[in-house]
């Protein structure tokens, strides 16, 4: 199950951090700046196993952004997420363009994408548990 878990979680922030990077030749590497430990408590259901994850521990992924920026925004965008209808989307939060509260398809939320500058952005999960060394062992990321 925690295998499974830890699995969902690197495909859904791989997916959400650099599908729009699709058709570029030089990925930016995924970073994994830290985890918020006290965010807002969510259950959602994971994209890729379906199965339902609860916590309140968030973690800040970035592509090609500063991960001091990252983590001083990632307070202010989750402030906004609370509030934000699902697939609601704000403009100029926190340094960033365009900030997503993403679906997980099942009438909930775990996370939210932000994009920087062109392809750089940044991916709030929650991913409750897993810690930031099991998600950097699956991700490759530093």
């Amino acid at each position: 199950m925690r295998i499974r878990l830890l699995t969902a979680i690197a495909a859904g922030a791989l997916v959400a951090g650099v599908a729009a990077q699709a058709g570029s030749a030089a990925r930016p590497r995924i970073t994994i700046c830290g985890q918020i430990k006290h965010g807002p408590q969510v259950t959602y259901t994971t994209l890729i196993t379906r199965r339902r994850l609860s916590g309140s521990t968030w973690t800040v992924i970035a592509t090609g952004v500063p991960c001091a920026k990252a983590m001083a925004a990632a307070p202010v965008i989750l402030r906004w997420w609370r509030t934000a209808r699902i697939k609601g989307s704000v403009q100029n939060i926190a340094g960033f363009e365009l900030c997503n509260k993403e679906s997980d398809n099942h009438g909930s939320s775990g996370s939210a994408g932000c994009v920087y500058k062109g392809l750089a952005n940044v991916e709030l999960v929650m991913t409750g548990p897993v810690s930031i060394a099991q998600l950097k062992q699956l991700l490759g990321a530093r």
